[in-house]
Parts: C-alpha cells; sequence; structure tokens
C-alpha cells in the first residue's frame, strides 16, 4: 500500500474513539522520543491504526552510510501495535509486551517518512495478538512484524494519563 493510499484513509476528522486522545497526547512534545520522530495517526479506528513517522539523525546506524539502526524500526512497531490493541478493545488500559518478531526487509534511510500501518487480529483473555508492517512513502515494504501483548499487565496505566495523572 503507498504512502498516497494511507494518506486518504483519515478516519479520524471528528470521529475518533476518546482513547485516541491519548494516542495523540503520547506523541506530543511531551514525549521526547516520539516527538524527534514526529509521530502523528492518520487513521485511527477499530480496525487498526496507521502512523506517519519521520526518522531522526540520532538513530543513525554504521559507517555514516545514511541507514537508520533497526532499532528505529522496532521502536515504531511496538508502539503502534500497542495502540492497535487499544483500538481492538476500544480503552486504553495498561499492555506490556510479550514478544515482537520483526523481519527487516530493506534499510530506512535517515530523514525518510514512513508508514506503519498495525492490526490487532485477536485477543484471547489478556493475551492480544497484532501484525503490521511499515513502509516507505512509495510503498515499497521496510519491516512485517507480528506481536503479542498482555492486557492490564503491569506496564503503564494510559486511563490515568488520559485523565491527565501521572502512571
Amino acid at each position: 500500500m503507498s504512502g498516497r493510499q494511507h494518506q486518504m484513509s483519515l478516519k479520524n476528522k471528528g470521529g475518533a474513539p476518546p482513547w485516541a486522545d491519548v494516542m495523540k497526547s503520547y506523541f506530543s512534545e511531551g514525549h521526547q522520543l516520539f516527538a524527534a520522530l514526529q509521530m502523528e495517526p492518520s487513521k485511527i479506528d477499530k480496525d487498526g491504526v496507521s502512523v506517519f513517522a519521520t526518522i531522526p539523525d540520532f538513530f543513525s546506524y554504521k559507517d555514516g552510510d545514511g541507514s537508520a539502526h533497526p532499532g528505529a524500526y522496532t521502536i515504531i512497531l511496538d508502539t503502534v501495535f500497542g495502540f492497535s490493541v487499544f483500538a481492538k478493545i476500544q480503552q486504553p488500559k495498561a499492555i506490556a509486551t510479550i514478544n515482537l518478531k520483526t523481519d527487516y526487509l530493506r534499510p530506512i534511510e535517515i530523514g525518510s517518512k514512513v508508514i506503519c500501518s498495525a492490526e490487532c487480529h485477536a485477543v484471547n483473555g489478556n493475551i492480544a495478538r497484532t501484525r503490521g508492517d511499515i513502509f516507505d512513502y512509495d510503498g515499497r515494504p521496510l519491516a512485517s512484524a507480528t506481536g503479542a501483548f498482555m492486557i492490564a499487565s503491569g506496564g503503564p496505566d494510559f486511563a490515568r494519563l488520559a485523565k491527565g495523572r501521572p502512571t
């Protein structure tokens, strides 16, 4: 799916679920890493989440080749997967990553704008399963991943964050 297709699928204008504000505040200037990644939601609905991100130069990998460390993929995927869990259960709850398997398909260039789309395709008890991809703006796949998350874990309490209280 190309970047242009993602841009055309914006669904947040006025119809976003209440927990979507938590996602937007999480990407705000208040969180240095996500502010540096310029993470911006482009789709938030029960079927999944898509986010635009720009790869900052502090992710430079080796020998000045202009590519980002693969950890950049992991940070973006883990975050967007977590929000896809919220989309599925329709509320922010404390969650923790149990497993994240990423297939790195090609390098991300520093300064590139990428699109990460994720869906939570199953919730069994307190375990949520996710899958998603990162694409460049020309629609080329950069990474593909699956993950598992524990719901109602001892992780950050996003419900408290939504109410403006520290976690």
